[in-house]
């Protein structure tokens, strides 16, 4: 199939209604992300959405508490210049309307180590059910966070599935997709503060479901949760398949216990 041609974004050529008042977007410019959330009044994204490589972005970041590149949340990384999905995919902006995805180190370290990726062909139009990953613990479709055409896969992980594990943000990337309505479809991710604070969210709420398993109320357990510990993903090896399929199905869209 033959990718489309790369576009000016359509959602670049209109007006946008904020607050009461009339935002004029000129033609062939697209709204910065953070005058989109309305940090600040009004911005033009002069990088095409390339955020980790924006000055503008950088001092946007470093002067409130989400500043850090790279942080840690009770042992799972976040990558701060990042696009997230709430089903655990991210999205890295690469220029000319071009986006690398993968899994996030929550979605990861939930799966456990994986096993098997089936990756879409190139040219493909990304879909729900285009990328499945089957981990130790069952199997999950890669949501992918925007729409798009298939310009590139990770061949590596043909070979080495686990890469997705071991460097998530990184090597292990999945896809790299032409986007369809970048401007529009970046709107609807998580970035910044609120990626942050959804990603701590997550992780908090996974800790307290595993601290709240009867059977971690057993001294035997030997396991002890204490406020700000890390999380323990073994634990859910240790479980019945039934509460491991239940808190996987909090986290992921169409889980499968299967692993064929």
């Amino acid at each position: 199939m033959k990718l489309p041609a790369n576009k000016t974004d359509p959602a670049a050529d209109m007006n946008t209604q904020t607050g009461g008042c009339r935002k004029i977007i000129p033609n062939g410019d697209v709204e910065c992300i953070w005058a989109n959330a309305g940090v600040v009044p009004y911005k033009l994204c002069n990088f095409n959405f390339d955020c980790g490589n924006c000055p503008f972005d950088l001092v946007m970041r470093g002067g409130c508490e989400f500043g850090s590149r790279r942080v840690v949340v009770r042992g799972c990384d976040f990558c701060s210049s990042f696009f997230y999905h709430r089903y655990h995919t991210w999205a890295k902006v690469e220029g000319n309307s071009l986006v690398r995805i993968g899994i996030n180190d929550l979605g990861q370290n939930l799966l456990g180590k994986i096993e098997k990726i089936s990756l879409p062909g190139k040219g493909e139009k990304v879909h729900p059910e285009s990328i499945h990953l089957t981990g130790k613990r069952g199997s999950v479709p890669l949501i992918p966070p925007l729409e798009g055409y298939v310009v590139e896969v990770n061949e590596k992980l043909r070979k080495e599935p686990s890469l997705a594990n071991r460097s998530p943000y990184g090597d292990g990337w999945v896809v790299l997709l032409l986007a369809n309505r970048l401007s529009k479809s970046l709107g609807k991710l998580l970035y910044g503060p609120p990626a942050r604070r959804w990603f701590e969210e997550e992780v908090n709420r996974l800790y307290y479901i595993l601290a709240d398993l009867p059977d971690m109320t057993q001294p035997e357990v030997g396991i002890t949760f204490q406020d700000g510990g890390v999380l323990d993903f073994g634990i859910l090896d240790t479980i019945t398949p039934e509460r491991t399929r239940k808190i996987m199905e909090c986290f992921f869209a169409h889980y499968s216990a299967s692993r064929t």
